[in-house]
């Protein structure tokens, strides 16, 4: 089939909703968070990207030839549109070094209206777990406050046993964990012992191949849809 699932799925989805892009924002270099970019930014060539893609990537060379706007993202960034407030918490300039796996690279995005919070964190690991929590936690024996406080967090590498930690979801002690992971994928994502972590603590935990596209309204603060709901076709397939 031609295309990929920026060219047959993104964009489409996007023109039906009517939207356009002022910046696009990529955690890291890995396929399966970069995926279809060229063909969204091709639609939206005035976009701007923020990643931590290093400065040979194919899809930044690409953005310099059409003269294109990129950043590289680092921790302290911030911008505000429409009273949405939005940070980089993750990776500070001095972990940019030769060599540095893509993973702990994550750009971490915080997203707040004011009253509701979004953490996006990529593939962050336990070593960026607990780096996060050095610079910005809350004070010890202090859950979900501070500025890893979040009501939405779209857990750590698809749920990875690696990732995580105890003392980064009690310092997050968000209401709903979202988890990007395939029906049996052959990662095994997320661990049983991970959702069993977020479980614990009264999180509850929504993938996507039980839920498909997660939808979540900071007006509607107190609950979440979830599409395989909303548009169930006869066809779709039951993940036990």
């Amino acid at each position: 089939m031609d295309g990929d699932a920026g060219h047959r799925v993104v964009v489409p989805l996007l023109q039906r909703l009517d939207l356009s892009l002022d910046r696009l924002v990529l955690s890291h270099r890995d396929s399966d968070h970069t995926g279809g970019v060229a063909a969204v930014l091709a639609w939206q060539p005035h976009a701007s990207l923020l990643s931590s893609l290093e400065p040979e990537h194919a899809l930044l060379r690409a953005l310099r030839l059409s003269n294109g706007q990129a950043e590289r993202c680092e921790a302290g960034q911030s911008w505000q549109w429409d009273g949405v407030r939005f940070e980089v918490l993750h990776p500070p300039a001095q972990d940019y070094l030769p060599g540095a796996r893509s993973n702990s690279l994550s750009c971490v995005l915080r997203i707040s209206n004011g009253a509701q919070i979004a953490l996006l964190v990529g593939d962050i690991e336990a070593a960026q777990d607990a780096a996060l929590l050095a610079r910005i936690a809350a004070p010890p024996g202090v859950q979900g406050v501070g500025a890893l406080h979040a009501d939405v967090l779209l857990v750590p590498h698809h749920g990875s046993k690696t990732s995580s930690t105890p003392a980064f979801i009690d310092a997050v002690a968000p209401r709903w964990a979202w988890v990007q992971a395939g029906y049996r994928n052959r990662f095994g994502h997320p661990a049983p012992e991970v959702v069993a972590r977020y479980r614990a603590r009264g999180v509850a935990v929504v993938d996507s191949a039980h839920c498909g596209a997660m939808q979540w309204n900071s007006a509607q603060a107190q609950g979440m849809q979830c599409d395989r709901d909303l548009s169930r076709r006869y066809w779709h397939h039951g993940a036990p």
